[in-house]
């Protein structure tokens, strides 16, 4: 049983070395994929389909089937996270540690690392078999980014070549 949560005024994030802690320092790739988690959960409070939203926002690159896949990994993991998992509002400048190792699994998916993908994905937030459900959603969304030359990169801080930093 998975949630997906949005936290009311906690703002503060840890401080991972490589890791961006703000959108501003994101790179515009990143926040492709930000945009449509925290944009998938704005609708879904909504009472809204996200799908909509997704398209429009994935149409901006040329990959509106993008919308699919960020809607079933985030399908995923509300159903199967450990815990809440924290997806901050739109308007939040700051990325919560969640986001952060979302996109470092995304990251890791695209670059072709599924092992160190899957790792990070039950590093905190996923059982082994919703890991793998999520990762083929992460899989499909990098090469549609890849496509369209949305390459992301991969964060790390020297914590190891296995580990991400904030691991």
């Amino acid at each position: 049983m998975g949630h997906i949560q949005l936290p009311a005024a906690t703002y503060a994030t840890g401080s991972y070395a490589s890791t961006p802690q703000a959108m501003a320092d994101l790179w515009p790739s990143e926040t492709l994929i930000l945009t449509g988690l925290r944009d998938w959960l704005d609708a879904v409070r909504q009472g809204e389909s996200p799908l909509p939203r997704l398209r429009r926002l994935m149409a901006g690159p040329g990959i509106p089937d993008a919308a699919l896949s960020v809607d079933h990994l985030l399908r995923v993991i509300a159903r199967s996270a450990r815990w809440q998992v924290d997806i901050r509002c739109a308007r939040c400048p700051y990325l919560s540690r969640d986001e952060q190792r979302l996109l470092c699994a995304a990251a890791e998916a695209q670059a072709g690392l599924s092992a160190r993908a899957r790792a990070t994905l039950q590093s905190g937030l996923l059982p082994r078999q919703g890991a793998e459900f999520a990762l083929a959603s992460l899989e499909g969304l990098g090469r549609l980014m890849r496509s369209a030359g949305l390459i992301l990169p991969r964060r790390f801080a020297g914590q190891g070549a296995d580990q991400p930093a904030w691991l």
